[in-house]
């Protein structure tokens, strides 16, 4: 199911919007979405299933996390309720640049800068950090002018110093595909592409791009940071991915048309690259339509 765009609306001339979210049934309240602000999401209360990009993780109170620009979220509760009170949220949202554009490129903005970039992948934060970042929303909302500005921007010091924080995507979820659709990656991307469910050789993907295969290998890492391998691994299991959710074919049959003749073999990958099973991950998925 393709994310729907979401035109926020901030409040009045300010830089950020901060609301708190009360419902019986989070997926009603807000679909699989995405939209040009920075969002940080703290769960008060509320339990279920956590939706970033080609994310899917369990949360529950406590549960603090950062999205960037554009990249489609959802949270779901996974048992049915009826109790308006169930989830409790804190939203924060905003622009990457709305402290203005010559802020990002002062020098004391790099931190900032490096938040919004790692955040468009996901993180989600968790040790001392949740609790004040927690603090630091709650007090936010009951401030205004300068000092609500001030507030701001010690959260996303505060946020920028974290220690712990887990990058949630794929690594090649976010990579920007435009990267791929000239040159020697544009011929082996389209190559990947047209030919997931054959046994892909390195040497022969080698010879098409004229590269010999030790040259092809170091080349194709320094690239996308993965060897061949694993890069078609990662390619297969989004391609299944795409499949379960979209599709009501047969495990079996969605294992064989991304190139896995083994189940046990496919089901093994899929379980490396997206922490679940191929099952799990269909259900969890359909909780969103």
């Amino acid at each position: 199911m393709d994310p729907q765009f979401e035109a926020v609306e901030l409040e009045g001339d300010s830089v950020l919007k901060l609301f708190r979210v009360q419902c019986a049934v989070l997926q009603d309240d807000h679909a699989w979405h995405y939209h040009p602000e920075c969002e940080l999401t703290y769960i008060i209360r509320g339990s279920g299933t956590r939706f970033i990009g080609d994310s899917v993780q369990q949360f529950t109170a406590g549960d603090l996390v950062f999205t960037g620009p554009n990249l489609p979220h959802c949270w779901a509760n996974d048992i049915p309720s009826e109790d308006p009170e169930r989830n409790e949220l804190l939203v924060l949202q905003f622009l990457p640049d709305c402290l203005g554009p010559d802020f990002l490129i002062s020098p004391d903005a790099q931190a900032l800068v490096e938040l919004v970039e790692f955040g468009k992948r996901g993180l989600r934060f968790t040790g001392p950090i949740v609790e004040a970042a927690a603090d630091t929303l709650e007090k936010l909302g009951a401030q205004s002018g300068l000092g609500r500005l001030a507030r701001f921007v010690h959260l996303l010091d505060q946020l920028s110093a974290a220690s712990n924080v887990e990058t949630l995507t794929s690594d090649i979820y976010t990579h920007d595909t435009r990267d791929f659709h000239g040159g020697r990656m544009g011929t082996i991307m389209r190559h990947l592409k047209e030919n997931l469910s054959e046994d892909i050789r390195q040497s022969e993907v080698a010879e098409l791009v004229g590269m010999t295969p030790q040259g092809f290998s170091r080349f194709f890492r320094a690239t996308t940071g993965r060897t061949f391998v694993s890069f078609v691994n990662v390619l297969r299991i989004m391609e299944a991915c795409r499949m379960l959710i979209n599709t009501d074919d047969d495990i079996v049959d969605v294992a064989f048309r991304c190139g896995y003749a083994n189940l046990s073999n496919f089901n093994r990958r899929f379980a490396e690259i997206k922490n679940t099973t191929p099952s799990e991950y269909r259900n969890q998925r359909r909780l969103l339509v």
